[in-house]
């Protein structure tokens, strides 16, 4: 009869296994979060807002980033979450496709043969209901004009308006609110130009990628709602480390989610997909639905818990 001998471990060599083994689960945690796809309900009370607009429910998505890693059958699953949703408006905060003009992402972006910027402008086109809008992220326009007026130009070809530094009025009966929207912070912003044609009066929702479109609204300017994206919540959001890595002026308080503002809020979308590495931990895809209240409005006790006033 065999006699087997234990073989005793090390202490270092546990520790070792130990350390491999974490971080082979955080990868796979991080890997499967990736399409952890949520649905966040947000209600917000305004006592400007057009009676007609009670009720009125906007659907936000940011950060598509189309790419190797963020395929036509995923993005076709984020269609039809939004398309099953109660919905007014559909806006996207930009970053819609994955620009590529420095040699990082090259580095670390897989490369094969595929038109990610037809294949997101298809699997958009099946969005359905109401009016649909966006504006364009850095990497919208990282790869230069011929890319950024396609893209432009195929969105609208299936129903995506593009603000590019301007605004859209939409009525109901005969009150009206305003959507503005700009191009992208880092390149050719223009929140003046934006607002140039909206009554200082009028409620108004601003679309911006980054946050950082807040150090350009100046005192006295009244947005009531600012809608970004760009942080991605962090992706890898782990508590005071993420944030350093964050390119806007202040990751702490833009982070992701709702921030009261002196002249309303803003919310920053965590987004759709991915950049540089297909992982996420504790930032998960979002969608984000709003819907609007006039304060003073009759609403039932449980739109009164759940309504955040200014």
């Amino acid at each position: 009869m065999k006699s087997f001998s234990r073989k005793k471990i090390s202490r270092r060599s546990f520790l070792k296994n130990s350390f491999r083994l974490s971080v082979l689960a955080f990868l796979g945690i991080g890997y499967e979060g990736r399409n952890n796809l949520r649905t966040e309900h947000v209600r917000l009370g305004f006592p400007n807002l057009p009676p007609s607009f009670h009720g009125f429910r906007i659907v936000q998505i940011s950060d598509l980033h189309a790419s190797f890693w963020v395929g036509r059958d995923y993005l076709m699953e984020v269609v039809k979450e939004i398309n099953q949703l109660k919905k007014d408006l559909v806006v996207i905060s930009g970053d819609i496709i994955t620009g590529s003009v420095n040699s990082f992402w090259k580095r670390w972006m897989p490369s094969i043969k595929g038109d990610y910027l037809s294949m997101v402008v298809d699997v958009l086109g099946n969005l359905d209901g109401g009016d649909k809008i966006a504006v364009l992220g850095n990497h919208d326009q990282w790869d230069g004009k011929n890319t950024e007026l396609r893209l432009v130009r195929e969105l609208e070809r299936v129903g995506i308006q593009v603000l590019r530094n301007s605004s859209k009025k939409i009525a109901r009966g005969l009150s009206s609110l305003y959507v503005a929207g700009t191009d992208d912070y880092w390149f050719s912003c223009d929140l003046e130009n934006a607002l140039h044609k909206v009554p200082q009066s009028e409620f108004k929702i601003l679309l911006c990628h980054s946050p950082d479109v807040s150090l350009n609204i100046k005192k006295g300017t009244k947005i009531d709602l600012t809608l970004c994206g760009h942080t991605h919540g962090g992706q890898l959001a782990i508590p005071y480390i993420s944030q350093h890595f964050i390119p806007i002026k202040d990751p702490f308080r833009y982070l992701a989610g709702l921030i009261k503002e002196p002249y309303g809020y803003t919310y920053v979308n965590r987004g759709i997909g991915t950049l540089v590495f297909p992982f996420r931990i504790a930032a998960p895809p979002e969608i984000s639905c709003f819907t609007l209240q006039k304060c003073g409005s009759e609403k039932n006790d449980s739109e009164k818990e759940n309504t955040i006033f200014i």
